[in-house]
């Protein structure tokens, strides 16, 4: 039976990385820049879902938080990027 390349879909290939332990990095060393995006996510929500969240003192807080980590990878990165450095140290705490 010949040989035929494929090629997996960014997230399938994200969740086994993750199993065997390959970091975003090397997955977008080796070309697959959209599967490392899906894994730094999946690594983001297991490191939340360990920490135990402090509830913030205005409830508008955990609702912007809410929206920023609905938002896709690639543009929750961009917003970040926009913010000065101590509100993005704040929404990364969160």
């Amino acid at each position: 039976m010949p040989f035929t390349p494929t090629t997996a879909p960014a997230k399938t290939l994200a969740h086994m990385a993750r199993v065997v332990g390959v970091q975003p990095q090397q997955l977008a060393d080796a070309g697959r820049e959209d599967a490392a995006e899906i894994l730094r996510e999946i690594r983001r929500q297991e490191a939340a879902d360990e920490q135990p969240a402090a509830a913030p003192a205005d409830p508008r807080v955990q609702m912007a938080v809410d929206i920023l980590m609905d938002l896709p990878p690639r543009v929750r990165d961009e917003v970040l990027r926009r913010l000065p450095p101590e509100h993005r140290k704040r929404i990364e705490d969160s």
